[in-house]
């Protein structure tokens, strides 16, 4: 089995030193976290051909974290394998439904560990092409990052940017502020939820002068979606 980077992704870190150095035994270039905030951060910088990541974490359901990187275009052809010690909670079925492509229980049995491993490594990954996003008239190009209403140029800062390519990305989804702090934030532990609020209140005056900040939609106790159903 050729070197593969790896990504171990649990907040238990004896459990995470195991499966590491499980990894690294079999030649495998393999980094470590903690949690969902740090793990898309590494996601992003490194693109790793698996994560393995355990469904309890710190900061984000490892299941709501496996469904959003299935719905980015830039990792959907990530192998994903997932870890549990309630297997019989329902993660199994709700890992395998996010996209997980396999699940093994804990505490890990070492030798099947490695087998589906080696398993997940060895299925083809599918290659995905997106060069722009749209939503109504609003287009975000991912090579250019440019950001356009109607054609016309958008100036969105950084996390602007990344905040409306993350709502866009993820239509009639609702996330919570503490969610949107772990995708376009990485919980970066200098901000605070009203931060979201800051941001979301600058989208809509951007997209005002379109009649595009009806798309930008509070959900009352719950947080903020993208949704062209107004």
């Amino acid at each position: 089995m050729p070197v593969a980077s790896i990504l171990v992704v649990d907040g238990d870190a004896g459990s995470r030193a195991v499966i590491a150095g499980s990894l690294r035994k079999m030649g495998h270039d393999v980094s470590e976290t903690g949690n969902a905030g740090s793990a898309l951060a590494a996601l992003r910088a490194r693109r790793p051909v698996l994560m393995v990541c355990d469904c309890a974490l710190p900061d984000l359901d490892g299941v709501e974290l496996l469904s959003d990187v299935r719905s980015n275009d830039e990792l959907q052809s990530m192998r994903v394998l997932m870890t549990s010690d309630r297997v019989a909670s329902g993660d199994v079925v709700s890992a395998l439904e996010s996209g997980a492509d396999d699940f093994v229980g804990k505490p890990l049995n070492i030798p099947e560990f490695i087998a589906r491993v080696d398993a997940c490594l060895s299925r083809p990954a599918k290659t995905f092409h997106s060069r722009a996003v749209s939503a109504g008239g609003v287009t975000i190009d991912n090579v250019s990052h440019r950001a356009t209403a109607d054609g016309s140029s958008l100036s969105l800062a950084p996390r602007e940017y990344r905040l409306l390519l993350f709502m866009l990305t993820n239509q009639d989804r609702v996330f919570s502020r503490r969610q949107l702090l772990v995708h376009v934030w990485d919980r970066d532990t200098s901000v605070g939820p009203r931060t979201v609020d800051v941001h979301i209140r600058r989208l809509r005056s951007l997209l005002e002068p379109f009649g595009y900040d009806k798309y930008v939609q509070t959900v009352r106790g719950s947080g903020y979606r993208f949704s062209l159903h107004v």
